[in-house]
């Protein structure tokens, strides 16, 4: 009888666990939202140095149906945790071997374009080091403009036609330096180009 009513206090604190789990979803407050709590929830697995990232998690949930559901956010916290760490390493070591679209997926928050995979990769081998992943995806965005600038850029010299290209367009591609006071002369010779391959084209002329 002792070990059923041992059993039976288990349930009894994992259900009182869970139940303040779905509290601080719905609340997005995850006061008190510890791994003392999540500790006492019957079958979740979960890393206990992952505390914070858990409780940030949580707290932007509507709401967490069941406990299988909070393990699949847990688990998406832990894979997110270890692709940005994987980001960093990459940086550290100016090594991008294996940083993929799927690397960038997994990390919960970071928007991107899939088709911009190869240009992701040459800017994170080209930082010394991405702090967080708010850097990371200022990172991204920069990439994102950049391919975008160039793209106007290629389009103005196809249709001869540069209105709106601007220094502002030529200052959002990434690796291009220029004189800010020659932009009509750089206007006249991008109209006059019947194509810019790349960015070291651009640079040239």
């Amino acid at each position: 009888v002792a070990a059923l009513q041992v059993l039976i206090d288990r349930v009894d604190a994992s259900l009182l666990a869970f139940s303040e789990v779905q509290t601080a979803a719905i609340n997005s407050d995850v006061n008190g939202t510890s791994n003392a709590i999540l500790g006492n929830i019957l079958g979740l697995t979960f890393d206990g140095a992952n505390e914070t990232a858990y409780q940030s998690a949580i707290a932007a949930e509507a709401s967490i149906a069941d406990v299988a559901a909070l393990q699949v956010l847990i688990d998406r916290v832990d894979a997110s945790l270890l692709a940005f760490a994987e980001v960093q390493t990459a940086a550290t070591n100016s090594n991008v071997n294996g940083i993929s679209n799927t690397t960038l997926g997994n990390i919960l928050g970071l928007t991107f374009d899939g088709a911009n995979e190869a240009d992701y990769q040459a800017a994170i081998a080209a930082e010394a080091s991405i702090a967080d992943v708010a850097a990371l995806q200022v990172l991204i965005d920069r990439v994102d403009a950049s391919l975008l600038a160039f793209s106007e850029v290629q389009t103005a010299a196809i249709n001869s036609d540069v209105n709106g290209t601007s220094n502002a367009i030529l200052g959002n591609i990434l690796g291009l330096t220029f004189d800010g006071a020659n932009e009509t002369a750089y206007q006249s010779a991008i109209a006059a180009e019947a194509s810019i391959a790349d960015v070291a084209a651009l640079q040239v002329l």
